[in-house]
């Protein structure tokens, strides 16, 4: 099973991250917290099903690739843009938390592509929030799930600006 093939953007991830390590002084606590935040916000259904049928498709298998390559290439940009115009107390507690914030799937990408045991056990832990609650009541549309976290994302940054 390919499990990197996900709807809760990195963007998004990215996006609290910085929004939460913007307002800490603590390395630790930041990437403790990221960490937190990406399995807590994982349990929202965001669209996962369409894309990662996409992905197992072969004759789509571009589409879903594409999406998570412009995901990554948009949290790089965002991330970028933030360390230099954020107002934060810390540039290296804010750097831990979108890092701890953005880890999860990380690592789990890196599951898909090594399959390393070691890797395993946190793969189903990562998948246990993620399916939490989609699994009993259904996962939402992709591009619903996108326009929320778009929606979420620029609330995110007028409530940091205020």
């Amino acid at each position: 099973m390919c499990y990197t093939v996900r709807a809760m953007t990195l963007t998004t991830h990215a996006a609290i991250g910085a929004a939460i390590g913007a307002k800490l002084g603590d390395p630790t606590l930041g990437f403790s917290l990221g960490v937190a935040s990406h399995f807590l916000v994982d349990m929202i259904p965001h669209g996962d099903a369409k894309l990662l049928a996409w992905y197992r498709a072969r004759e789509h298998r571009g589409a879903a690739v594409g999406y998570v390559s412009m995901d990554a290439a948009v949290a790089a940009w965002l991330i970028f843009f933030l360390l230099h115009v954020a107002d934060y107390k810390s540039k290296m507690a804010f750097s831990y938390t979108i890092a701890g914030a953005v880890l999860p799937d990380v690592l789990v990408g890196m599951y898909d592509v090594t399959k390393h045991e070691a890797l395993k056990p946190f793969v189903k832990l990562h998948f246990f929030f993620h399916n939490f609650f989609s699994k009993k009541y259904g996962d939402v549309k992709l591009r619903y799930a996108l326009v929320g976290q778009a929606i979420f994302i620029l609330l995110l940054w007028h409530w940091h600006r205020l």
